[in-house]
């Protein structure tokens, strides 16, 4: 079996990666092991990877790395059939592990290669605009956001590179928080709508994003529908405890908090509000998200 890991080359783990896993998994496979090397590089390297016919792409590294590696998949889909995606929790959020039940026990991702039975799992497809009001195409296997979680990658892009990852998303949702002003959003399905100032519009695949906000705490991967967690203008220090409820997987009982499935989702603002993936910014509203049901095999539990 040809597996192809796409390495985050920035990861604090990186080390642990050389010394703890990929000894292991060289136990029973052969692994060819490629490094990013500057932004948006894990993407070229999987389509690369897909073209030439690998059998198996592990992503290496967060869930912005998962995002570049399907993209970088989903950009070639068309031509090639796709190999089966498998991922190593190398980031410091690591959302979209925490819905796969995976973990940085190499033994664990050893036995789910060796039983080679990846599960077929949803992706999200998204139609928006990018800043030159061009219609753009990107896929998510985690949550779409609109409102605090773009402004929050926004700030992180502008931090000083030598903070670390983690010390630039704490000070980013820090800063965020005090700043953000909720925005007018339009959510628009083919059985429900909404409209308000809203602070987050996320529609979820996984069960949390921003580092364990459990916004769809009973989120599968695999039924063909998304889960839509909408927070309206709730007043700043109720929101504040409202985040530290979803980080326990408590639902919110309150009219300005929204959640909803649905398979296809319009979003609109009149200020052209940007979007989020996995942490990555990918354009600007308006924007039309649709689930793509069991797209991709997935090495997970």
């Amino acid at each position: 079996m040809n597996i192809i890991v796409i390495l985050n080359g920035v990861s604090k783990k990186k080390k642990k990666f050389y010394q703890s896993i990929l000894p292991v998994l060289q136990q029973k496979f052969s692994i060819q092991v490629l490094e990013t090397q500057y932004a948006n590089h894990a993407r070229q390297l999987a389509s690369e990877a897909v073209l030439n016919k690998a059998a198996v792409i592990l992503s290496a590294g967060g869930d912005g790395t998962l995002n570049q590696v399907l993209n970088g998949m989903m950009s070639v889909a068309n031509e090639c059939r796709l190999p089966s995606l498998g991922l190593i929790p190398l980031g410091s959020g690591n959302d979209f592990a925490n819905s796969a039940n995976l973990t940085l026990d190499p033994n664990d991702l050893l036995e789910l290669l060796t039983k080679n039975q990846p599960l077929q799992t949803d992706i999200g497809k998204v139609f928006c605009r990018n800043g030159n009001k061009e219609e753009v195409v990107h896929y998510f296997i985690n949550v779409c956001s609109v409102g605090m979680g773009p402004a929050t990658v926004q700030r992180m892009e502008k931090s000083p590179p030598w903070m670390g990852a983690e010390l630039k998303y704490l000070i980013s949702i820090i800063q965020t928080f005090f700043t953000h002003k909720p925005e007018v959003i339009e959510v628009h399905t083919p059985d429900w709508n909404w409209k308000g100032n809203a602070r987050v519009v996320a529609i979820a695949n996984g069960r949390s994003f921003g580092n364990k906000i459990y916004i769809a705490p009973d989120a599968s991967l695999e039924d063909g529908v998304f889960s839509t967690f909408i927070a309206g203008n709730v007043p700043l220090l109720k929101f504040l405890l409202y985040l530290q409820q979803l980080k326990g997987k408590k639902k919110i009982t309150d009219d300005q908090i929204s959640n909803s499935n649905t398979t296809k989702v319009e979003v609109r603002s009149g200020n052209s509000a940007m979007l989020e993936t996995e942490g990555e910014l990918i354009g600007f509203l308006p924007a039309s998200i649709e689930v793509m049901p069991g797209q991709i095999g997935f090495f997970r539990k």
